[in-house]
């Protein structure tokens, strides 16, 4: 086996390399709720990836046209009594607003399969308009 040595430059760009890609892929990128939007004449369907997630840490709010997903998993009580050597499954609460500007309140239908929360916002058919007076 052999080693090469590098020179302090490499090693420089090594480390802020490492450093910038942590906090890109930590805080950046929105790698949780990654969500496919479909639009149609008559709704809007959300396709949300949720690997792991049972339907009970999820919950779904609707006000003023926007959607907020939560998503709050808990640790198990029989976890918290047990010593780990390593921990690499989290526990996570994630949370996430979507504007849909057309949205029936009274018409949102929600699915959790297979890791993939489908939720089905039917849309209003008459246009809410709103006339301004001004004084």
């Amino acid at each position: 086996m052999y080693f090469i040595k590098k020179n302090n430059e490499d090693k420089k760009t090594k480390i802020v390399d490492d450093f910038q890609n942590f906090f890109m892929d930590s805080f950046f990128s929105n790698k949780a709720l990654k969500t496919d939007i479909i639009e149609n004449e008559t709704n809007y369907v959300l396709k949300v990836e949720l690997p792991g997630v049972d339907k009970k840490d999820v919950n779904l709010d609707f006000n003023n046209q926007y959607l907020t997903l939560s998503v709050n998993q808990e640790e198990d009580q029989e976890e918290k009594n047990q010593h780990f050597i390593r921990k690499e499954r989290s526990r996570f609460s994630y949370s996430r607003s979507y504007y849909l500007d057309k949205a029936d309140e009274g018409n949102i239908k929600a699915k959790l399969d297979n890791g993939v929360l489908t939720i089905t916002i039917g849309k209003n058919k008459d246009e809410i308009k709103k006339n301004i007076t001004i004084d």
